[in-house]
């Protein structure tokens, strides 16, 4: 969608169920994901969704987990030439946004038959706190800014990204703020980081007891979701612990989207989504045998097995 502000785009129904990236990555064992718009300041509604079916219906296990919001970059200073409190305009335009559906809110209470705004009424469930904001954020300042933003606005806040989350571990404890750590193969922020910053990101919150989960997003997006269970290994491999790191790709990210009463786990009333593997999933070499989604076999052939048969019968026919 074309502009800045989206509220009411959604993203499950952009979704191409027959796109080769969706089997590439069930088999190696991610059957469910947070699918997400992006651009603008608010890119729309994220939604959680089975890596499999025949329509984005099929594929929808929850709708609207999250507001998908981007958060601007703080560099200038925080107070103009006069000392007055400076705010960016994105920020602005943020505060001018729900400013709007609030008082949307009471003009439709007043006169019932007024015309509806898509835009406006999409983000009443936000303003209620019912529905995250999920802000893309890596920076401190970002983090500290959006947190001070949810608090005063009484919003649920999810930050997505989170590399300098560690900085700030005692406010997200203090205001019940997760992190999406989007990723942990990934370059440092700056250059007087040491080369491994990014790899202990998912240690230094488990031990600061900041709720956080494992994303397989990055530079390449949807292509490399793949990986996913191999950030995981990486966050093992500089502190994390291996039962953590396992949650961090299951669990937790299920309770942080409030779909832990029917995934994320093995337990008994919930879906049987799980796979079968000839060994640690987090170690590159094995291989996924067999899985389900909500207790429905899926298939595990995709592009790349294709691609792989075919090229073996190449170097038969030399022989």
């Amino acid at each position: 969608e074309t502009g800045e502000l989206n509220p009411n785009v959604q993203a499950e129904k952009a979704v191409n169920p027959d796109s080769e990236l969706i089997p590439v990555t069930r088999s190696n064992g991610v059957l469910l994901g947070i699918v997400t718009p992006s651009g603008g300041l608010i890119s729309g509604r994220a939604a959680a969704l089975q890596l499999d079916g025949w329509t984005w219906e099929d594929m929808t296990l929850r709708s609207d987990v999250a507001l998908q919001v981007n958060w601007p970059r703080l560099s200038g200073p925080d107070k103009d030439d006069a000392g007055k409190a400076t705010v960016p305009n994105s920020l602005q335009k943020l505060e001018d946004t729900l400013e709007a559906t609030i008082d949307y809110r009471r003009a439709r209470e007043a006169e019932p038959d007024r015309p509806r705004d898509i835009r406006l009424e999409s983000l009443l469930p936000v303003v209620d706190g019912k529905v995250p904001i999920m802000v893309a954020a890596d920076e401190l300042r970002q983090i500290q800014s959006a947190v001070a933003f949810a608090a005063r606005h009484k919003l649920k806040l999810i930050i997505q990204g989170g590399f300098d989350a560690p900085l700030c571990a005692d406010l997200l404890k203090k205001h019940d703020v997760p992190v999406i750590v989007a990723g942990v193969h990934r370059l440092p922020q700056t250059r007087s980081q040491a080369y491994d910053s990014p790899f202990t990101v998912p240690a230094k919150l488990h031990k600061a007891k900041v709720q956080f989960c494992i994303a397989g997003s990055g530079r390449f997006g949807g292509s490399n979701l793949r990986n996913l269970p191999y950030h995981a290994g990486t966050a093992v491999a500089y502190g994390l612990e291996l039962d953590e790191a396992l949650r961090a790709i299951t669990l937790y990210p299920a309770q942080i989207f409030g779909i832990a009463d029917r995934v994320g786990s093995l337990e008994a009333g919930k879906q049987a989504t799980l796979f079968i593997a000839d060994g640690d999933i987090l170690e590159t070499p094995t291989q996924v045998e067999r899985a389900w989604i909500a207790g429905r076999e899926v298939s595990l052939n995709d592009r790349h097995k294709r691609l792989w048969k075919k090229y073996q019968t190449k170097y038969e026919r030399q022989k």
